[in-house]
């Protein structure tokens, strides 16, 4: 009977203690997802891109004074972007014209804005861009006989990284030089090491 007792008085006392214990207590925090890191972009911000490429150019109108018919040549170029999205840098190439086999330097300073798609496809690391600027072209003939012109450009292209160092490019422009039948088109392709 005390056993009996005993039982009932634990059952007892294990109710009422849940009972001025009152309600259990629900936490009032919401547990809150991790947010996913942001793709990692093969472009950055205060980077420095030295490239080498190919260039061919060539003309309207039967030009004479810029560039002649067709020229061939390679250049060398280096921007700096303190933003992802925008730069500046100069490029300087030198060319054969065609027909006449004269040399043509060129040098531009230019003005660049690109979108680096790997911010949206993070296994795409292609960014198109556009540019302007202006420069100099200067061409050299027989002897000492030359011709400087002022010349501007718009274009653009695309860069495709297969690491975040080394890229691939190809671009298009328009040279505005010393009134329409001077203006040629110039084309270049080339390899990028970006640090």
């Amino acid at each position: 009977m005390n056993k009996a007792i005993a039982l009932t008085a634990a059952v007892v006392l294990s109710q009422a203690i849940v009972i001025f214990a009152g309600e259990s207590e629900v936490s009032s925090k919401n547990v809150v997802q991790p947010v996913p890191p942001p793709p990692v972009s093969y472009f950055r911000a205060n980077e420095w891109d030295l490239g080498i490429f190919g260039t061919y150019d060539t003309s309207f109108n039967q030009n004479r004074r810029a560039i002649g018919d067709h020229a061939w040549g390679g250049g060398i170029g280096l921007t700096y972007f303190p933003c992802l999205y925008g730069g500046f840098g100069i490029d300087g190439s030198l060319v054969n014209t065609v027909p006449g086999d004269r040399l043509g330097h060129q040098i531009d300073g230019k003005f660049t804005l690109r979108y680096p798609l790997d911010l949206i496809f993070p296994n795409l690391h292609l960014a198109p861009y556009g540019y302007a600027g202006a420069g100099g072209l200067f061409v050299h003939t027989s002897g000492s006989d030359h011709h400087s012109s002022v010349l501007g450009n718009v274009g653009g292209g695309l860069e495709y990284r297969f690491t975040p160092h080394i890229g691939i490019f190809s671009d298009a422009g328009y040279e505005v030089v010393d009134g329409p039948k001077n203006n040629f088109m110039q084309v270049n392709f080339g390899l990028k090491y970006a640090f």
